[in-house]
């Protein structure tokens, strides 16, 4: 019986082995850690996924990444993203967030992780480093923020 069970089940994955599909956020559970690394890719990276940018697990479905804005004023857009920008781990803002784009220091902000053109954007009033967080507790609504270190 297990003999059948173990030939049934080779046979099933190698008919199915050219449809074989990436998981996406939705499909990672609760407190789980991701499949892959993410990172923060903006403007200020040329768009590029570095090695420092990377976001590092701090709490169950918790990641943060430090990023230093050294110009108060300036508009800086970025996204959280793998390093392919992959369909369902390329997160900007959530066309539902009435806010839209721009995050406002401490507040939380829906996060859509199957957007393409959608970048959060934020201003800092000082020079200084900061830390955005993203918050996958909830896989269909994460929550993105930015506090000061």
């Amino acid at each position: 019986m297990k003999r059948i069970l173990a030939v049934s089940l080779v046979a099933l994955l190698t008919g199915c082995s050219s449809q074989i599909q990436m998981p996406d956020i939705s499909d990672v559970l609760p407190g789980q850690e991701l499949d892959r690394t993410m990172y923060l890719r903006g403007d200020f990276t040329l768009w590029d996924a570095e090695p420092q940018y990377q976001f590092k697990q701090v709490g169950p479905a918790l990641y943060q990444a430090q990023v230093r804005f050294s110009t108060p004023g300036k508009v800086y857009e970025f996204k959280i993203a793998d390093a392919d920008f992959s369909e369902g781990f390329n997160c900007g803002y959530s066309d539902a967030q009435p806010s839209g784009q721009s995050l406002t220091l401490g507040q939380s902000t829906r996060a859509d992780c199957n957007t393409i053109y959608n970048y959060f954007s934020y201003t800092p009033a000082i020079k200084g480093t900061y830390i955005v967080s993203i918050d996958f507790s909830d896989y269909d609504e994460p929550q993105v923020t930015i506090t000061k270190k």
